[in-house]
């Protein structure tokens, strides 16, 4: 292990194996919460801010994913921890999969929460970029209209606290993170030839009605790597911490119940 200092403001909480999660865009550790205090019973639960979200520093500049995973790596060096459980949210799983790419040893169990493999498309790109400068222009509030309507399932009660909670951790958000990961997402490389090449027990976790990753992406991912299994949260959109907080603990507990060894139990 290197002696590379962490930059990474983190909550820590629990004893045993060690289990990392990490967070999506443009949101920040507090999106873990309940899933973290659910289990930390069994486990070392670790929930880090990025940089240039949450209470990390913040840093002009495109933030590559390959990046992101290197300031995770400098975070379990400074924790002492060798290998540990990465779960990934929406663009935590970009950075779980290039941290994979980087150091595959130090993952003991994965875990891709609403993401997936694929580069973006040239019209997917070019959203990021216009995004990207209207919130440079604008602030986080721009993405409160564009984002939130399809962050969550279709039908969601509009009434539900939740609801309130996101919009306000987006608008917490600042703006050189929110362009800074916007840019970092659009330059990513495809990683999908990788797939295949996972050795860990894998978790591939889906909300049954994500409007940004389609449930056939996950069965991809799924069908590709060899050890994986396919969760599928019901009544979920890209959120489902959030939506259905209690499954997602429990589909989280169960597989790594069923994949790590683990002193506490």
């Amino acid at each position: 292990m290197t002696s590379h200092p962490s930059i990474l403001h983190y909550n820590e909480q629990g004893q045993g194996t060690p289990l990392i999660l990490l967070h999506g865009f443009p949101f920040d550790h507090a999106l873990w919460d309940e899933q973290a205090r659910a289990l930390s019973d069994h486990y070392r639960v670790i929930t880090p801010d990025f940089r240039g979200f949450g209470s990390s520093p913040i840093f002009e500049g495109t933030y590559h994913m390959e990046t992101a995973a290197r300031d995770i790596l400098a975070l379990m060096d400074s924790l002492n921890i060798p290998k540990a459980g990465i779960f990934g949210h929406s663009m935590g799983g970009y950075v779980a999969l290039a941290l994979w790419q980087l150091a595959p040893e130090r993952i003991s169990a994965l875990g891709l929460v609403c993401t997936h493999a694929w580069a973006d498309t040239q019209e997917v790109r070019q959203g990021r970029e216009k995004t990207a400068d209207q919130v440079f222009n604008g602030g986080a509030k721009v993405l409160v209209e564009s984002l939130m309507p399809r962050l969550f399932a279709p039908d969601i009660d509009t009434a539900e606290p939740f609801l309130e909670v996101t919009r306000q951790m987006i608008l917490s958000a600042k703006a050189i993170g929110i362009v800074g990961a916007l840019r970092g997402m659009a330059s990513r490389p495809d990683l999908s030839a990788t797939l295949p090449q996972i050795t860990v027990p894998t978790a591939i976790i889906a909300g049954d009605k994500d409007q940004i990753v389609p449930l056939n992406r996950a069965e991809a991912m799924a069908g590709a790597i060899p050890n994986a299994v396919l969760i599928t949260i019901e009544n979920s959109g890209h959120m489902p911490m959030f939506e259905q907080p209690q499954a997602t603990a429990l589909a989280i507990r169960h597989f790594l119940g069923e994949s790590l060894p683990n002193p506490r139990n």
